[in-house]
Order: structure tokens, then sequence, then C-alpha cells
């Protein structure tokens, strides 16, 4: 059995990489896993085959792009868990203030079924943005794919019956599986394509790049998205959706000179910030094609970005004053 799977994820290389090195990553894979028990024998081979599909996108540990996932990959697994806490967050008040009714469950399948489905996933991604914080890597990005798989199959549950009897309303759907599930899932690919040997254990800057992760995408994402989670935030209420792509237009901005000087940090966090900045676009782009929302969202596409215009240019003017040497700017590195 282990046998079939190596040769299974030694398909996943390239062929000329696999021609190269083939007899000595079975070799080294031997001795590891010698007595090893089925845990362990699993891990290994998950980080093989993820090895091996990085090597065949061209994401090796020495490129720009995997050293870049491996700064943001722990905002990105803390982002992901956040929207999940937010949701629970949200259960938890309503519980409190209408007691029990709050915690109605489906009784009728297959709803019941997509109801407990989608809070398997939200643990998992909880799990996961633990699993990373501890330094247990391999743990979390064999939690995260499989958070979002469930995530995908409770969507499509929930809306098989309107999909079923709107065939033509395939875009409103796109758009609604993007909102629901696109920045966890794209969270979980940046923290993927990291190569294992760049990601090292817990440290303090590592948790605080996972505290940033959940106040970006639970408290930001999840008042935005999810009916105004908190009073404080209500009077930014219309502004956050198209604001996000527009902050991230600033950011990579500044990651482009930030890259020409040697300097990390800002591309990492352009990265990090990518999926909701994605996400955002649609939701914006999806508002300007609605005869509904078009006039509000153009004025307020338009002097955001007229303001992220002004913002981009102070912030490449500081970020090309900064020195190029300023400490924890440096991408990890292997070993």
């Amino acid at each position: 059995m282990n046998d079939r799977a190596l040769r299974g994820a030694l398909r996943l290389y390239p062929a000329k990489y696999r021609r190269e090195w083939g007899e000595e990553i079975t070799a080294v894979f031997a001795g590891i896993t010698a007595g090893a028990g089925g845990w362990a024998v699993a891990r290994e081979l998950f980080d093989l085959a993820g090895h091996g599909v990085r090597a065949r996108l061209g994401l090796r540990s020495g490129g720009t792009f995997a050293r870049l996932a491996a700064m943001a990959a722990p905002f990105a697994a803390a982002a992901a868990a956040g929207i999940s806490l937010m949701d629970l967050y949200m259960l938890a008040r309503d519980w409190l203030r209408h007691g029990d009714a709050a915690l109605w469950v489906p009784s009728a399948p297959p709803f019941c079924y997509a109801y407990w489905i989608g809070r398997g996933s939200e643990a998992l991604y909880l799990a996961m943005a633990g699993a990373a914080v501890f330094g247990r890597w391999t743990l979390a990005r064999l939690l995260g794919p499989v958070a979002v798989l469930l995530a995908v199959v409770t969507w499509l549950v929930d809306n098989f019956d309107y999909l079923s009897h709107h065939h033509t309303a395939w875009i409103r759907s796109l758009v609604e599986l993007t909102f629901q599930i696109g920045p966890q899932a794209l969270w979980v690919l940046i923290l993927l394509a990291a190569p294992r040997d760049l990601l090292g254990p817990a440290t303090w800057r590592r948790g605080l790049a996972a505290v940033a992760g959940v106040l970006v995408g639970g408290v930001l994402w999840g008042h935005t998205f999810m009916f105004g989670l908190f009073r404080s935030l209500s009077m930014l209420d219309g502004v956050l959706s198209p604001a996000f792509p527009v902050y991230e237009l600033v950011l990579l901005l500044v990651a482009v000179v930030g890259l020409r000087r040697g300097r990390y940090a800002p591309a990492a966090a352009a990265l990090a910030g990518a999926p909701i900045g994605l996400v955002s676009l649609v939701l914006t782009v999806h508002a300007l094609w609605s005869p509904y929302s078009r006039d509000g969202a153009a004025a307020q596409l338009g002097v955001l970005l007229a303001v992220g215009v002004v913002g981009a240019i102070i912030a490449v003017a500081v970020e090309s004053r900064w020195a190029p040497t300023a400490p924890g700017r440096r991408p990890p590195t292997a070993g």
C-alpha cells in the first residue's frame, strides 16, 4: 500500500525531476517511514505529494512567490479561521439574546446534513489555524482542503433545489459561491503554496500575523458581509466592501517598489490580503452590473479609487525612501 501511494505521489513531480531524484526520494522516504505508524506515513506522503505539485507549478523554495507564501501563511490560516470564528460568534450572540430558538437546526434531509457538514467545516478551519499557530504545518495543510471541500458540499446541498429550478441564474450562483467560500479557499491555497521547509516553528512574529489575520478575516470581513457584527463599525457600512480592492491595489503598488529594493514584507502583505481584495472586486463588479445598485456602487468606487490613487502615491514615495535593510523584512530561507 505504501509503495503504491509513494508511486502516486512521485507521479506528481515533473518527469525530469522524477528521473533525476526519484530514486533518492524513494530511499529517503523508506528510511524516514521505516517502523513508523500510519499517521507518520500519511504525513510524509502528504508532504511529498505537496512538494511534487509545487515543483510542477514552479513553486520551489528559492522562488519569490514561494517565500512570500511562507511569510503570509500564518496570516492566511488565521484569517480563514476568523470568518468561521465570527460565524460562531453570531450564533452565540443570537443564543444569548433569543435562547434556544436561535439554535434551530433543520430537521428534514438533506438540509440537516448540510447544517452539520457546515459546522464541521468551521471546526476544521479553527483547528487548521491552531495547528498553524503552533507550527504543526502538515496538519494545518491537511485540514484546510478538507474544510474547503466540506464548505463547498454544504453550499451545493443548500442551493441544489434553487439551482435545479433556475438554470439561468448561474452568474448569481457563482457570485454567491465566491462570496461564501472564496476568501477561505484562497487563503488555504496560499497555505498550500508555501514550501514546508520555509515554514518554521511557532514564533511571536507568526503569532502577531495570526492575530492580524483574525482581525482582518473575522472582524473586517465578517462585519462587512455578515449584517453588521459591531455597532462601532456601522459608520463604515457601504464603504468597506468597495474599499477592499482599492486597499489591495495600494499594497500591490507598494509591493512592486519594495521587491525592487529587496523588501518582501509589503509583497507578503499584498499576497495575504489578495483573497478579500479579489472577492470584493467580484462583488463590486456584480453590484455595478446590477441595475438596483449600480449608481451607488459606482459613486462609492469612484471616490475610493481617487483616495486610493493619492494613498498609493504617498505610500510608494514613503516606501522608496525606506532603507532596504530594515530588520524582519527578509523572507524565510530553507534550512
